[in-house]
């Protein structure tokens, strides 16, 4: 059987719409992907490992190099994204067993994706094993406890319409907690954190119940058939109720990320 993250990256749309919303409503334009080249100090000439790439766009935008951009996501789907960008190796596997031989990259990045696995410190220390002497980590997770109120009201939602929420895989790996992650496999004195704190704020109840929706599979809810639709339409209603409440009729969802690097 599936588990919901298999479940969730056999298609890129729940990914997408929450990219989106992070492009169109977040308060500040930070931008992730130019913050992950930059701390890692990404040149034209490292070899490059992006473990679980999702769209393709962070490859996308170092694409045209000379040196060998690489990518490797366990979704066939995010694969042949990565593999349609120009010089890109789209790999399928395992980021907690990487199938590569020891010094295969100069830079290494996993951006969002560690706390989708079940030993992510498993993960740091493969991408450790598989870096040149020189060579670079980058991780980049989300601060901790985002989104307080939409995840309230999500799991309010659940509840109320049979499900037992999932636990949130940002809660066993944050913001807070990778710094000593990262350092259980790589040299603490290399250690390097950025922290971006921002805030998605939204003036109308829409984006946030599509956000929501945008996480069900996640939540173990079924793909299709009437409770997803049950939720949907709940969620719905539910973000309308609240923003009734909004003084100013705006929403406003504390968020962030942290970028932690390390070298060798």
């Amino acid at each position: 059987m599936q588990s919901a993250v298999e479940r969730e990256y056999r298609t890129l749309s729940p990914l997408n719409v929450r990219i989106q919303t992070h492009r169109l409503y977040s308060e500040f334009a930070h931008d992730v992907e130019a913050d992950v080249i930059a701390a890692a100090a990404v040149s034209p000439a490292d070899a490059l490992l992006d473990v679980g790439p999702g769209t393709g766009s962070f490859l996308g935008r170092l694409a045209g190099r000379d040196a060998p951009l690489t990518a490797l996501d366990h979704s066939a789907e995010a694969a042949s994204a990565c593999a349609a960008v120009p010089g890109v190796r789209a790999v399928r596997g395992d980021a907690q067993r990487l199938p590569f031989a020891d010094g295969s990259f100069d830079v290494v990045t996993a951006r969002h994706m560690l706390y989708h696995l079940d030993d992510p410190g498993s993960a740091v220390a493969e991408a450790r094993r598989v870096l040149r002497p020189g060579g670079r980590f980058a991780a980049a997770v989300n601060r901790e406890s985002p989104y307080p109120a939409m995840t309230a009201l999500l799991r309010e939602v659940l509840v109320r319409n049979g499900v037992a929420p999932a636990p949130s895989p940002g809660d066993r790996v944050h913001g807070g907690n990778l710094p000593s992650m990262v350092a259980l496999s790589f040299d603490s004195d290399s250690i390097r954190i950025l922290r971006r704190d921002n805030t998605l704020v939204f003036p109308s109840p829409e984006p946030v119940s599509a956000y929501l929706a945008s996480t069900l599979t996640l939540q173990g809810v079924p793909d299709d058939g009437a409770l997803r639709a049950a939720i949907v339409a709940d969620l719905e209603a539910s973000a309308r109720a609240a923003f009734r409440t909004l003084p100013g009729g705006v929403w406003r969802e504390p968020k962030g990320y942290v970028i932690v690097t390390a070298s060798l």
